[in-house]
């Protein structure tokens, strides 16, 4: 099962060029190599190989957590993250997540649409206390390839490395979430994501793993704008999953209901 010292050799092992562009070598670390889908970034033969993987963000392991999230895809890469531009002795944890002045867009991002959407909620709900922030929450990425769009082909190579997701992604989220040091979430593991995604994730569990799961309540805030489903999985008996989305794309419902949610579901 991965972990951040995993997380931490794969990218390691991707910046020195030894995890793809070869194809005689179909998997690596767990996953099939994402050129022979091939798996893009953006444009046509743009490949996602080319760009710094993102398998987590936030959190290092080191500070107090307060929420851990799982992202369906961490979008398309740019070329701040081309492979021209980190050396040999990188570190993902230190160098790149834990540098301010590396991917100051994606630390903005992970900031506001992720972090304070989660801790802000705790904290208005009065279970955290400030101060707080990007450090005391980890987004994992259910896939680390960067891809503009979860499209049929990002379906494709999800399903062809499912085992891979469990075990390297989603068990990831579900122990760290283990840490999370207030009693609201600890445990828990939100997702944000469509429910239709959700489920194709665990109709996959269950067809190639036989991991099954156990739907607890799906519904629709009172303003109708927040959607949510819990869920618990049989190999992960003591975490909850909680899947989260909004009429807008890629994003958290409103604050009101974000409250509704973590009152009656979470």
């Amino acid at each position: 099962m991965a972990n951040y010292k995993y997380w931490e050799q794969f990218v390691h092992d991707w910046i020195n060029g030894t995890l793809c562009h070869n194809m005689n070598i179909p998997k690596f670390c767990g996953w099939k190599n994402p050129d022979s889908v091939p798996l893009l970034n953006k444009r046509p033969n743009d490949l996602s190989s080319n760009y710094l993987p993102e398998p987590w963000w936030g959190n290092d392991g080191t500070r107090p957590l307060h929420s851990v999230v799982i992202n369906f895809n961490p979008g398309e890469g740019g070329k701040e993250q081309e492979r021209c531009k980190f050396n040999c002795g990188c570190s993902y944890s230190k160098d790149v997540v834990g540098n301010f002045d590396i991917l100051p867009n994606t630390r903005r991002w992970h900031k506001s649409r992720r972090a304070m959407r989660v801790l802000n909620t705790l904290y208005r709900n009065n279970f955290i206390n400030k101060p707080y922030g990007l450090e005391n929450h980890l987004s994992v990425e259910l896939i680390p390839w960067h891809t503009q769009y979860a499209d049929n082909t990002y379906i494709k190579y999800l399903k062809q490395n499912i085992k891979a997701v469990y075990e390297n992604s989603i068990c990831f989220a579900a122990n760290e979430s283990k840490r999370i040091e207030n009693d609201k979430l600890n445990s828990v593991v939100i997702i944000r994501m469509s429910d239709s995604k959700t489920k194709l994730v665990l109709d996959e569990l269950k067809l190639q793993l036989g991991v099954c799961n156990n739907i607890l309540k799906c519904g629709v805030t009172t303003s109708k704008k927040g959607n949510y489903m819990s869920f618990q999985i049989s190999s992960l008996p003591n975490i909850k999953f909680v899947s989260i989305w909004a009429t807008r794309w890629n994003d958290f419902p409103p604050n009101s209901d974000m409250d509704e949610i973590f009152r009656i579901v979470i």
